[in-house]
């Protein structure tokens, strides 16, 4: 469904578009598409009104900035996008976590996230002009601490840790087999029998094998590069060549295209690894500790060897990450058993095998004004700021035309 969602002064704000965030917003959340299909989509459902403000909201801030000739260049907000991605990558393990979790590149997860990085960027903008006179007695940050204290969570135990990151690949010889089976499928299709019951039968994609490898309507930019690439090429009923992506081959059928958006069925069949397969990485990862051990440069073997796509950036180090709240459990229990300096022994993920050095650590604890008077100041004078903040805004929303639609586009009114 797409329509317009709402007005705001001359801007239309689709409703393909409030969608789009909600999804973005729910994949943040950490719900996978294709193993909770209903649970995402249900969250969608949910977040959309809450979607639909912050871009109105957004709409009115860009309008304003016009009025007050308020400007974000290219280069800012191509280094706060690069902080986001980065942020993310630190929350799930690596680029090819993030890049699983929002089934979409790197790139293509910097093409959502721009708009809302610049929009951000208005938002720090204003606050930087407007609300930079705002300060805390000392008074305030002891009645906020006084009147909170209770409630206040205690501060989660943070680690900075670096890696190094080995995808366990398949055999010449299983890729071989995952490819003849699709073109054996292909051709039962081509000789009548159904793309949806095979795909039922054979498809290897959790979220889509129930539904006989259906994936609905998607945008562009929704779908990893090498799908997404051959998907838009074909045409209605067509079958599509054998289709390699970091998820296996995929066998692709169009069902119909309305504009920017096409409505597809896939077959999945992911290439088989074997124990010899993992037995390769883990004596190449000891291999690897033993030089590092031995003296040789974390880093400089990280660059050399580890499959993480950030590594040439980052050199293995994954930053400080709130322990409790790291995504991938394998991480939490192993960096609990280091010291600083200490690597660790090989261990297993879903992304592969990985060792990782502790570089250091910065224990949690009970929040006091004694040891956390820095903290529980910036947490006061940042409720302050944005109290005044949504005071402005909402004295803006007054300023400008604002229609909204989308619960007529719900009702078909």
């Amino acid at each position: 469904m797409d329509g317009i969602a709402a007005v705001v002064e001359n801007d239309a704000i689709l409703m393909s578009d409030v969608q789009q965030l909600a999804m973005m917003q729910a994949s943040r959340m950490g719900i996978n598409p294709y193993q909770q299909p209903q649970q995402y989509m249900s969250t969608v459902r949910q977040l959309e009104p809450q979607a639909l403000q912050s871009m109105i909201d957004q709409s009115i801030i860009k309008a304003k900035a016009e009025e007050d000739s308020v400007e974000v260049k290219d280069h800012e907000v191509e280094q706060a996008l690069q902080q986001q991605v980065d942020n993310l990558v630190a929350q799930v393990g690596s680029e090819e976590a993030l890049e699983k979790q929002f089934n979409m590149s790197i790139d293509d997860i910097k093409k959502e996230y721009r708009e809302e990085v610049y929009n951000q960027l208005l938002v720090q903008r204003y606050q930087a002009t407007k609300f930079t006179n705002i300060s805390v007695s000392r008074r305030e940050v002891e009645q906020f601490y006084n009147t909170y204290k209770d409630s206040i969570p205690e501060l989660p135990k943070r680690v900075n840790l670096s890696q190094i990151f080995l995808k366990v690949k398949p055999s010449v010889s299983a890729d071989s087999q995952a490819v003849r089976q699709l073109r054996d499928l292909k051709r039962r299709i081509q000789n009548g029998e159904s793309f949806g019951k095979l795909a039922s039968e054979y498809s290897e994609d959790p979220g889509s094998k129930a539904q006989g490898g259906d994936l609905g309507f998607v945008a562009r930019g929704t779908l990893v590069p090498a799908f997404e690439q051959v998907a838009f090429s074909l045409e209605p009923g067509q079958l599509s060549p054998i289709v390699k992506t970091e998820f296996g081959y995929h066998l692709i059928q169009l069902v119909e295209r309305r504009g920017e958006k096409i409505h597809v069925k896939h077959i999945l069949i992911s290439p088989r690894t074997s124990p010899q397969d993992d037995q390769a990485v883990i004596d190449t990862l000891n291999t690897i500790r033993q030089q590092i051990l031995e003296g040789a440069p974390f880093d400089s073997l990280a660059l050399k060897y580890s499959d993480d796509s950030d590594v040439s950036r980052n050199l293995g180090e994954l930053g400080w990450i709130e322990l409790p709240n790291f995504q991938i459990p394998e991480f939490r229990q192993v960096a609990d058993t280091l010291q600083v300096g200490q690597i660790s022994k090989p261990f297993q993920t879903d992304l592969g095998w990985h060792i990782v050095r502790l570089n250091d650590v910065k224990p949690g604890g009970k929040v006091t004004l004694d040891k956390n008077w820095a903290e529980i100041e910036q947490a006061v004078l940042q409720r302050k700021q944005a109290e005044k903040y949504q005071e402005w805004l909402k004295e803006l929303r007054t300023e400008f035309y604002v229609s909204i639609k989308m619960d007529d586009l719900r009702t078909g009114s």
